[in-house]
């Protein structure tokens, strides 16, 4: 293995598996598709026999042959010469069609495992919390759902080849050794040496398609974050810096494909190697075997049990060297093929057994949910070493709203993911209505919960397929360049819907620039809504969440990277949202910030300060700091102060 290329670390979710455990676990995905591979196996002994057929009639052709040559009879104007015609292209048609038919119901069977397959991870990786998608860049797990998966077919598809091979194998033993048992004892003694030559390369070829899997995942990564980021790179002319990168990155999958290609393109080459020595001491031993004297000579040929056989049977057991030799070619080269599908389900089943760091112990749900949250004795850290709260306490009142204030790095936006569980403290509890939080259903928990952050993402799809996303119409799958489209069940949207959205869209005055768009609503905003402003993207968000109607509300600097105007339009919805509920809000925005009922004020993880807007200013402490350092330049009285000095 040291010719392998190092630095293609594993990721931190990935386990080693036996083959014997993988092998288990790909059985069950294919077992339900058993009926399927029966008709497999039935059609391939179909093929088999009647692939059998063809030499043996070639030889009761020549031995018919050698008898007519000598009573002087013209064998092709008997019924015995189109009879053997009819038979042979009879043979051919039948063992073509149910060649045929076997390959249709093996394709269903490894496409149907395949879709399974992909399910079950795509569905794993829903589950997944989300400090799991932090240590993961995503364009390696879109490789683990796609490449990998499609790796594992092959492990379905080599397996209902497995199968026929078998079935061909003993078949064509079957024929041969009709012809003669000591030439086929004699091409059995070559079978243990083939299949031990092929096993040889198993560990290596598994080694060789796991590195090979995880280079397309690091070049998917650097794709995919290159594309994301390409206005960026662009604006920093840094282009060619990305392409070099992307040039180291594409110079190394060079290497281990080329290595990959070397280890699997070599197995068939060496194989062939043996068979053909087989095949040539079969064809030197044949021919004596004809004149059965001759063959006695020889030293431990003798020993083999035999007797004479005609030059028609001998043709029949050259022919039927090729059908004995490729399907043990393909036997013995099973496993280490194999190990490109095992590579793959190793990969896949990695993701599907990872486990949440956000373990729930119950799945409890509040029938009335009023929003009261308190943080008690809290510990938590990204990394358990580096704690950013230890033993934190605080308790906001149902309907309260408290605005939390901080320099970066203080852990404002933290205090929103640990509510969202997101991630898991370490120590402590935290209460949402007098209910530990991990014993909260968090289907339920995250329907009645908001999180607005400055980063809006937006589907590919509608305005209002967007407005309407979580509130029980949801966008499900990609049917055209154009963006998502609805499930059939679901295109036709309630008037009581639609009447709710625009109302929504009235009051955050938001429906005057939508009507004015190319298709209204259903104009498609693009990839992460790009084709929006950030301003407009903003308020499709706070247009989603209107619609939920949560009962807690986390505002995580939602207004930092808008405009004055639409910040107007967005102060307006949030006075709206915040009323009767829970609101929590991280924001460097004044007008958020003075509207609240508590600030709280964090500094390196522990609450420093907290009261209204007006009694932390008098104090003179961090707050009054942070105000001149983030607030004091929008309020109007420095605004006015200003302007008179100028």
């Amino acid at each position: 293995m040291g010719f392998i290329l190092h630095g293609l670390d594993k990721d931190s979710y990935d386990r080693q598996y036996s083959d014997r455990e993988l092998f288990v676990r790909i059985i069950g995905y294919f077992r339900p598709y058993a009926k399927y591979m029966l008709l497999v196996g039935f059609f391939v002994v179909i093929q088999s026999v009647f692939n059998g057929i063809v030499p043996y009639i070639f030889s009761v052709v020549i031995n018919q042959l050698e008898v007519a040559f000598e009573s002087g009879e013209d064998l092709t104007t008997t019924s015995f010469f189109y009879a053997a015609t009819a038979l042979l292209l009879g043979s051919y048609i039948v063992a073509f069609v149910s060649n045929a038919v076997a390959m249709y119901f093996g394709a269903i069977s490894v496409q149907s495992s395949v879709e399974d397959l992909r399910k079950d991870v795509f569905n794993s990786l829903l589950e997944r919390d989300m400090a799991f998608f932090g240590e993961v860049p995503t364009g390696r797990l879109v490789s683990r759902v796609t490449n990998d998966t499609q790796s594992f077919g092959q492990t379905v598809g080599l397996s209902t080849n497995l199968i026929g091979q078998v079935l061909n194998f003993f078949v064509i033993v079957g024929f041969l050794y009709a012809a003669s048992v000591r030439l086929t004892v004699l091409l059995l003694l070559f079978a243990p040496i083939i299949v031990l030559v092929a096993l040889s390369f198993r560990r290596i070829a598994r080694g060789v398609a796991l590195e090979s899997n995880r280079v397309l995942a690091r070049v998917n990564a650097l794709i995919q974050e290159t594309m994301s980021g390409i206005y960026i790179a662009k604006s920093f002319r840094a282009e060619q810096t990305v392409y070099d990168e992307f040039d180291e990155m594409n110079g190394l999958s060079y290497s281990v494909n080329l290595r990959r290609g070397l280890v699997f393109n070599s197995i068939f080459p060496i194989l062939n190697i043996l068979t053909a020595v087989a095949t040539t001491v079969i064809i030197f031993i044949g021919p004596l075997d004809v004149i059965s004297d001759s063959l006695d000579q020889i030293p431990l040929i003798n020993l083999l049990p035999g007797s004479e056989i005609t030059a028609g049977q001998l043709f029949l057991f050259l022919n039927g060297l090729n059908f004995f030799f490729f399907p043990l070619v393909q036997i013995a080269s099973f496993w280490s093929q194999f190990q490109q599908g095992l590579a793959g389900a190793e990969r896949v089943f990695s993701i599907m057994d990872a486990e949440n760091k956000v373990v729930q112990t119950d799945q409890k749900t509040i029938e009335d949910m009023k929003g009261e949250i308190e943080f008690k004795d809290i510990t938590f850290g990204y990394k358990e070493d580096l704690p950013i709260f230890e033993h934190f306490n605080l308790k906001i009142d149902a309907g309260e709203k408290i605005a939390i204030v901080g320099h970066t790095g203080a852990g404002k936006s933290t205090l929103s993911k640990l509510i969202g569980r997101y991630y898991e403290f370490q120590d402590g509890e935290l209460l949402i209505d007098g209910v530990n939080i991990r014993e909260l259903d968090l289907h339920f928990l995250r329907n009645r919960l908001a999180i607005i952050s400055q980063e809006v993402f937006l589907w590919n799809a509608s305005i209002k397929e967007n407005i309407l996303y979580g509130s029980g119409f949801s966008t499900v799958s990609a049917t055209n360049a154009q963006g998502f489209q609805m499930n059939s069940e679901l295109k036709e949207y309630s008037e009581e819907s639609i009447e709710k959205m625009t109302g929504i869209l009235r009051k955050i005055k938001a429906l005057d620039w939508i009507d004015n768009l190319e298709g209204g609503y259903d104009m498609i905003v693009g990839e992460r809504g790009n084709r929006l402003s950030q301003g407009q993207r903003q308020l499709i968000q706070f247009a989603r969440i209107l619609m939920q109607d949560p009962a807690v509300l986390i505002m995580d600097e939602a207004t930092a990277s808008v405009d004055p105007f639409t910040e107007m339009q967005i102060q307006e919805a949030t006075d709206l949202l915040m009323s009767g509920r829970t609101s929590i809000v991280i924001a460097h925005r004044l007008s958020t910030v003075r509207n609240v009922d508590r600030i709280i004020v964090l500094k390196e993880g522990k609450i420093i300060e907290e009261g209204s807007h007006k009694e932390l200013l008098d104090q003179g402490g961090h707050y009054r700091e942070l105000y001149d350092t983030y607030f004091r330049h929008q309020s109007l009285e420095y605004i006015e102060r200003i302007t008179s000095t100028d």
